[in-house]
């Protein structure tokens, strides 16, 4: 059964967005997790490769952007659904749920207080409870 961990911010910052997925990103590798990370749009895409390299002073967190399942990364970075690959974790910060979630292991939602994003999530919310999948929600503090 797949896990869906949804993580709640309370701000509408899109950089708080990307920074909390850099923090996962680096959770997952320190426990040698393979990542994928399946952004909205190209461009979102591109920043988050350049976030990854940059989001800690003295690290980067090895990566590569791919347009189809590599197990050559320990995180991937994509927009397409044939980018993903089945059995590890999951970021999902496209506006849709990938058909093939259910292929992972865990998945993890972005939730901040924009309108329109907080509507899908409830919309995801509601697919994965449909599907029977593990729930949990993860109130965050901002931090400084």
């Amino acid at each position: 059964m797949t896990r869906v961990d949804f993580y709640l911010l309370p701000t509408d910052e899109p950089v708080a967005r990307l920074q909390l997925v850099c923090r996962l990103a680096g959770k997952a590798f320190a426990s040698l997790r393979r990542l994928h990370i399946h952004a909205a749009t190209p461009a979102e895409c591109a920043l988050l490769d350049r976030l990854l390299w940059t989001h800690e002073d003295a690290s980067f967190l090895p990566h590569a952007i791919t347009h189809a399942a590599d197990p050559n990364y320990p995180i991937t970075l994509g927009h397409t659904v044939e980018s993903l690959a089945d059995g590890m974790a999951l970021i999902n910060l496209a506006d849709d749920v990938p058909s093939q979630f259910d292929c992972f292991d865990q998945v993890a939602e972005i939730v901040d207080e924009d309108p329109d994003r907080k509507a899908r999530s409830r919309k995801h919310y509601r697919l994965y409870r449909e599907h029977g999948c593990e729930l949990q929600h993860h109130q965050l503090e901002l931090t400084t």
